[in-house]
């Protein structure tokens, strides 16, 4: 008999600063073979400009609307969700993510003993802190040290969420750190990386953000000074335009010389650069303070941004590593998703990794 999961119909929520998306995923088994997953429901709605800034909730009854209306309470697009169960992800900026080493053996690995050494990593209070933790190697015996992936968001922050999500008719059956679903949706499930990390590098419309993944784990997260608005500010304050067509610009360009306007490219490629530097000192970091760290040999992108002209090739070329739009659809086995699919789904990773959490009930 197959193991049902006890949270029916669970579903993936994804609050961004300017979106919503919902994905509902479905589990198939087959006889002999992996399980696969097919979408049940997709749905998104855009929200208005300071609604919610750097993930704190700006105006909530405002986004509680948006939601009542994505989970079909109101308006007349969606019909209505019958299951109660969501996983949500906690704005990148407001949590904290990192891999330490714990020398006692995983096995004999407490709660409070994670509380003590999570206090010299933690850039908050742990009083005024939810933790989450668990030992990456705990199924080594032969450990004497634990790797402890501890992940860590302000209780105002995730109090927030939960209240909203409360207020909507939702409960949260996880509220996880953004990088663990990008993970979950781009990282080949089962796939041995032995000897070689793997960077995602999510571009996004307001904030971007870098995730090292080795050693089966990941390993760090970092927030990026880089966003599809900071782009678009600096096209429109240079070259003198509106916004809206300083937009357009990007999404017809993206790193490519414009004969009608020459001056875009060189402004295009400063902030690019910016981004590259951004981008070798969290690698740099990377190698310096974790001692068992692999060469980064691809960056997987994601993102609305990872769509952009020529800025695969130009990553590539400057940082010296292969860097190319990821696939988020992979994990769920089906070969229905086409290529068209995934890059149409680049700036649906994070809720992509949600659902797949929501459906399977596991890490």
């Amino acid at each position: 008999m197959f193991l049902s999961n006890p949270f029916d119909g669970a579903f993936g929520l994804d609050i961004g600063d300017l979106s919503i998306k919902l994905i509902q995923l479905q589990k198939h088994h087959r006889l002999r073979q992996p399980p696969y997953f097919s979408v049940s429901e997709l749905r998104t709605v855009n929200l208005p400009p300071g609604y919610i800034v750097d993930g704190e909730l700006q105006q909530p009854e405002m986004v509680r609307k948006k939601i009542l209306y994505i989970l079909g309470k109101e308006g007349k697009k969606y019909k209505p969700l019958k299951s109660p169960w969501v996983v949500i992800d906690l704005p990148e900026p407001k949590t904290f993510l990192k891999l330490i080493d714990v020398e006692s053996p995983p096995d004999q690995i407490t709660t409070e003993d994670v509380k003590f050494h999570a206090r010299k990593h933690l850039p908050y209070e742990i009083e005024e802190t939810y933790l989450d933790w668990w030992a990456i190697n705990a199924d080594d015996k032969q450990a004497k040290t634990a790797q402890i992936l501890i992940g860590a968001a302000p209780k105002i922050t995730a109090d927030s969420y939960t209240y909203l999500m409360d207020s909507v008719g939702l409960t949260p059956i996880a509220l996880e750190i953004e990088a663990i679903a990008l993970a979950r949706s781009l990282i080949t499930a089962n796939k041995s990386y032995a000897g070689e990390a793997r960077m995602i590098l999510d571009l996004g419309a307001t904030r971007s953000g870098v995730v090292i993944y080795d050693n089966n784990s990941i390993q760090f997260s970092t927030t990026l000074h880089f966003s599809g608005e900071i782009l678009t500010m600096a096209i429109a304050q240079e070259l003198k335009i509106d916004y809206e067509t300083a937009e357009n610009l990007k999404i017809k360009n993206g790193l490519v010389y414009d004969e009608k306007t020459p001056r875009y490219l060189k402004i295009v490629n400063q902030i690019a650069e910016d981004l590259i530097t951004e981008i070798k000192t969290a690698i740099n970091f990377y190698r310096e303070h974790f001692p068992t760290s692999n060469p980064i040999t691809h960056i997987t992108m994601c993102g609305g941004l990872s769509r952009l002209k020529n800025i695969d090739s130009v990553l590539s070329q400057k940082l010296k590593i292969s860097a190319h739009p990821g696939h988020p659809w992979k994990n769920l086995l089906n070969s229905k998703f086409s290529e068209t699919d995934n890059l149409e789904a680049l700036n649906m990773a994070s809720a992509i990794g949600l659902a797949l959490r929501a459906v399977d009930n596991t890490l």
